[in-house]
């Protein structure tokens, strides 16, 4: 199939396939899953709290300035939760769907620039599809928003410098200093090191002139000092101090969590890059034959972009999964152009190994998951354990299912036929991934964490305005959210006992250790109004005085 039938000239043909994929991943059920996870609760309150407060300038949680990270994020669930009733889990999780369907797109186009229209298109359904990236994108997260910004930077910055387009000068300056706003310095520093180390492999220095270079550089510093300066008027340079160099400069050097070894990634991204990595190699193998270094730059751009972003947080002392989502946009383009060269090709000793080995080895790993689904709810981590069946129809539904997949796509990959193999991929992919999601993930992830329920009765049991706190180590963060109220915490078993010392009547969450604790300690014993399991660990809401009347439906804390 020719280039031209693929493009045809009809770009919304090339839009619609791409959004009737992605739509459905990121959209469908997004607001379904409790907020429990502290991370998602921590951004959803900073946002509930600046659309209530009206501080659009300083980010807020708990009524302390939050300094953690620049405000884009929030002021995008904010602004969106403001169509509507306040903030909510689709509301929060919204801005990050739609980046994620944004970045897609953006990758497309990219790809039909910087390598062909076929490899744009497929490169951005195998973005679509790539399992970090798609859980990553139904979460409330700052790093899609810099994926979006990155990646539309890098697209403006290839237009500019090796396109000879000057006006997309100020389009990637207006992407870096959008990318400062949503997780601060690296939003910048990412472009900036992926554009030089392409224009020193390929030594096109001359083609960066200084006039261009102040321009972008000039909407960038426009763009985030018109947050930034206000920003300092408000919170003094101990704002600036902690917003810039703490949360970035420090934590790069000398991280104070999420601790890893600088192999890190080289386990992580191939693993969050599923299914697709088995294909990676193969492009890579394009993309150092000198072939490609002498006729197509778009290879070596995608290359330096995949290389420095690796490079840059295996270097870091803090690693997370979701730190490389920047890079994936490369690595899907790299894939994408392996499988248009493909497409066309009669089965060949380059299609047998490059397609139908890796292929293979997908539907072996399909068939191993199906026989193991049975007795892998004993062995995998608790939270994987999720995205597994509950009962054994389930379970036997699934295997079957699975088992078809995995005889699906070893039949295309003997038949050597990229085409079909890609399909396959594709296909099986998307919808494994969306009924994961929707129909067993989401639904046992609430059933596990009914902190809604929790939440909604502790609304029926107290009045708003009486004292509640929540006491020892649990996630307060999660709780506040689905309450509408933050709840303010006492960290160490002095603190709650002097709380639940006093004459008035005072209320009180913990979970049943500490209860027992607060017990020995106190020599007293607190009426239990309320009882939860959340997270396999007894929640409970307490007081500190005998009430004269207890809830209806109640259970007593043994």
């Amino acid at each position: 199939m020719s280039e031209r039938l693929w493009w045809g000239g009809k770009t919304w043909l090339g839009a619609g396939l791409i959004l009737a994929t992605t739509v459905p991943l990121f959209c469908l059920g997004l607001g379904d899953r409790h907020i429990w996870i502290p991370q998602e609760a921590r951004y959803a309150l900073v946002a509930r709290e600046m659309g209530q407060g009206g501080d659009w300038i300083l980010p807020h949680l708990g009524g302390r300035v939050y300094p953690d990270k620049p405000p884009l994020l929030f002021w995008s669930i904010a602004l969106l939760s403001a169509l509507g009733s306040g903030v909510s889990e689709w509301t929060a999780r919204l801005p990050s769907a739609l980046a994620a369907i944004g970045v897609c797109l953006i990758t497309w186009r990219m790809g039909a620039r910087l390598l062909s229209p076929r490899a744009g298109l497929l490169g951005a359904l195998v973005l679509a599809t790539s399992g970090g990236f798609f859980w990553s994108g139904r979460q409330v997260l700052p790093d899609m928003l810099l994926t979006l910004w990155v990646t539309g930077g890098c697209w403006a910055l290839w237009e500019w410098l090796a396109m000879n387009q000057r006006r997309a000068a100020i389009v990637a300056g207006l992407c870096l200093g959008l990318a400062t706003l949503t997780k601060g310095p690296v939003g910048v520093v990412l472009p900036t090191l992926i554009t030089l180390a392409y224009l020193a492999v390929r030594r096109e220095w001359r083609i960066a002139r200084l006039r261009d270079v102040m321009l972008c550089g000039g909407v960038c510093l426009t763009v985030t000092l018109a947050w930034y300066l206000p920003a300092i008027g408000r919170g003094g340079f101990t704002y600036v101090h902690a917003t810039l160099i703490h949360q970035n400069v420090e934590r790069y050097v000398k991280a104070w969590e999420h601790v890893a070894p600088w192999y890190f990634y080289l386990g992580a991204f191939p693993a969050e890059f599923l299914p697709w990595t088995l294909f990676l190699p193969q492009a890579l193998l394009v993309l150092a034959s000198k072939e490609e270094q002498e006729h197509h730059r778009g290879w070596w751009f995608a290359g330096c972009w995949l290389l420095i972003i690796f490079v840059f947080f295996s270097t870091s002392t803090g690693k997370r999964d979701v730190y490389m989502l920047p890079a994936f946009p490369a690595a899907a383009l790299l894939v994408g152009g392996i499988w248009s060269r493909w497409w066309d090709q009669v089965p060949s000793r380059m299609s047998r190994w490059g397609v139908s080995i890796p292929a293979l080895l997908l539907a072996f790993g399909v068939w191993g998951l199906a026989m193991g689904i049975w007795e892998a709810i004993e062995v995998l981590p608790r939270k994987s354990t999720l995205l597994l069946p509950a009962t054994l129809e389930a379970r036997r539904w699934t295997g079957v299912l699975l088992a078809l997949g995995g005889i699906l796509l070893a039949g295309t990959a003997m038949a050597r036929r990229p085409r079909c193999v890609y399909g396959c991929v594709m296909g099986c992919t998307w919808l494994a991934m969306l009924a994961s999601a929707v129909l067993i993930y989401t639904p046992q992830f609430n059933q596990r964490n009914p902190i809604k329920s929790f939440a909604q009765d502790i609304r029926m049991r107290i009045d708003p305005g009486k004292p509640l706190h929540v006491c020892g180590p649990m996630n307060d963060l999660a709780l506040s959210f689905n309450l509408g109220r933050f709840l303010p915490s006492l960290a160490t078993e002095r603190e709650v006992a002097r709380y639940l010392a006093s004459d008035d009547l005072v209320y009180c969450v913990l979970d049943a250790p500490e209860y027992t604790r607060m017990g020995e300690l106190t020599g007293q014993h607190f009426p239990v109004l309320i009882r939860y399991d959340i997270d396999r660990t007894p929640l409970l809401l307490i007081a500190n005085q005998p009430l004269t009347h207890q809830s209806h439906g109640s259970p007593a804390f043994p």
